[in-house]
């Protein structure tokens, strides 16, 4: 893409449009690994209701979970992916999956935490889920590319959502609520329509591999316009001194 500017939220929601349209392939063949394990957790609990048996309602469970487990790294290497096209660069899933990989402790652990404390601030009540929904945002970016550990990650993008708080819930909770809505009414329809449990499992399938991946793409491309916006950071030099081999960046702090 190279176009190295300030965005608006529509153009930065045209720019995710293109680069998820140009790279399709690569960010259906990163989430599937993420996505496999739901639909079969989809499938097994359906046929375990139907059969009223609970052992393999526990079973769904363990499975979903497990994929909760893969989450982290298929997002980072969808982030990845994403500032490998918005920097112009060749966008290829080996390398977007070794870039992911390469501090995978900081990564699991800033991910499970932001998660684990967004539900249980839901659960709490709302606003507290949303604060942390907004302060954290960027986290898979700033562990990724700016190599912070964990407590710096966490410092670096509370920093970067405060004053940011209207564009990123506009922007990203549009998203969510999007692809939440979309993805519940299409597997209502297909729950509908479907003669059996594996048909439905392999519509969740196919939904959660296509539609997932652009709330990732959309939140790496808002991390990129409040850098730019924020701190002026030149994109030019960023972009020199990305190493062919990998998306990761360099913080210049």
């Amino acid at each position: 893409m190279s176009d190295f500017r300030p965005r608006s939220n529509s153009e930065i929601l045209d720019a995710a449009f293109e680069i998820y349209r140009r790279h399709f392939a690569v960010f259906m063949a990163i989430n599937v690994l993420a996505a496999v394990p739901w639909a079969i957790s989809s499938y097994v609990g359906q046929t375990a209701m139907l059969l009223q048996q609970t052992d393999g309602l526990f079973t769904s469970a363990l499975i979903r979970f497990a994929g909760a487990l893969i989450s982290p790294f298929t997002e980072g290497a969808i982030a990845c992916a994403t500032s490998t096209a918005y920097l112009g660069k060749q966008v290829d899933f080996e390398q977007s999956m070794r870039a992911a990989f390469r501090h995978p402790g900081r990564l699991f652990i800033a991910m499970m935490a932001k998660w684990i404390l967004i539900v249980f601030g839901l659960i709490l009540f709302i606003a507290p889920g949303l604060l942390v929904f907004k302060r954290y945002f960027a986290l898979p970016m700033t562990v990724l590319f700016e190599d912070n550990t964990v407590g710096d990650a966490v410092s670096r993008s509370r920093e970067l959502s405060n004053g940011n708080g209207t564009r990123i819930f506009a922007l990203l909770g549009g998203v969510f609520v999007f692809v939440l809505f979309a993805t519940g009414i299409l597997l209502q329809l297909v729950a509908a329509f479907a003669q059996s449990a594996a048909a439905t499992a392999v519509a969740t399938l196919v939904l959660a591999t296509a539609i997932s991946p652009f709330s990732t793409i959309v939140a790496t491309l808002l991390y990129y316009d409040i850098r730019i916006r924020r701190e002026g950071y030149d994109i030019e030099l960023m972009t020199q001194a990305l190493d062919p081999a990998s998306p990761q960046l360099h913080s210049a702090f």
